[in-house]
Order: C-alpha cells, then sequence, then structure tokens
C-alpha cells in the first residue's frame, strides 16, 4: 500500500482553481469565469461550473434561506437572480466554442425547451479545434515559440 503525503499547508485559491478547471490554456480564474462573459470553455467546464456547481449553490442557498425563514416563492426568486448571470456567461463561454455569438444563450430563456435545448447541445457537442474569433482552444497546449531558419 503506498504511503500518501499529505500538504502541511491548505490549498489556495489559485492551487483549488487548477485542481477544479486544469491548469492548461484553458483556465481562468473563477471571476472571470462566473463574471466575464470573453473567452471559451471546454465540456467539461462547463457540467463543472455552468451545471453543477450553479446547481448545489442554487441548493445551499434554498435551504439556508429557507432556515432563515424567507418564504419559498421568495427564496426561488432571489436565487433565481443571482445565478442567473453565471448561467448566461458560462453558456455564452461554451458557445464561444463553437465559434457561435453568445447572444444563442439567451434561448435559456425560452420556458423549458429553451434551456433544456441548450444545456444539451452545449454539453455534449465537442467544440471547433483551434483559435476561433473568441480566442483559443480550452485544449490547446501551450504556444510554441517561433523557430526561425535564417542563420
Amino acid at each position: 500500500m503506498q504511503n500518501r503525503e499529505t500538504p502541511s499547508h491548505p490549498l489556495s485559491a489559485a492551487e483549488l482553481s487548477a485542481v477544479a478547471l486544469g491548469s492548461g490554456p484553458g483556465h481562468m480564474p473563477f471571476a472571470q469565469l462566473y463574471l466575464g462573459v470573453r473567452g471559451r470553455v471546454s465540456r467539461r467546464t462547463f457540467w463543472l461550473h455552468g451545471v453543477l456547481a450553479l446547481l448545489v449553490l442554487g441548493l445551499l442557498a434554498n435551504a439556508v434561506m429557507d432556515i432563515a425563514g424567507i418564504t419559498t416563492a421568495n427564496t426561488d426568486r432571489l436565487v433565481n437572480l443571482v445565478l442567473v448571470w453565471p448561467l448566461l456567461v458560462i453558456s455564452a463561454k461554451r458557445a464561444h466554442d463553437f465559434n457561435w455569438s453568445g447572444w444563442w444563450v439567451l434561448l435559456h430563456f425560452v420556458p423549458v425547451v429553451g434551456s433544456l435545448a441548450m444545456i444539451i447541445i452545449l454539453g455534449s457537442v465537442p467544440g471547433n479545434a483551434g483559435p476561433n474569433r473568441f480566442g483559443a482552444d480550452p485544449f490547446a497546449g501551450p504556444a510554441e515559440p517561433a523557430v526561425s531558419n535564417a542563420h
């Protein structure tokens, strides 16, 4: 049985971000991921942060507000209001991976069918390989230095 060493210090926010998002070229800070509309994200990041993390945050916020005695209708409205921007931003970045305009994510506001279709398309179809007008490929390796043949 292998003995694994445990770190002597807690992980920093940057280290946690690197674990959650990966440390490749597609890595971006949490603030940029959840608040900024520029860039591209992979399907993994979309599922982890655009679906799973927002779902968990929504459930936790609802539980805390229920404990505080806030009515269910008000709790739902407030949690949805807070989480709608991160959902749209991460979905827009995923749409950018297809070289689509971020405006397509407004389909989330079409009741039931729009949001379900967006989650299925954005979460299951691979994006465009290589850079596009919205940025570098989230799976691309680090840019190789230009090599000159001139002596």
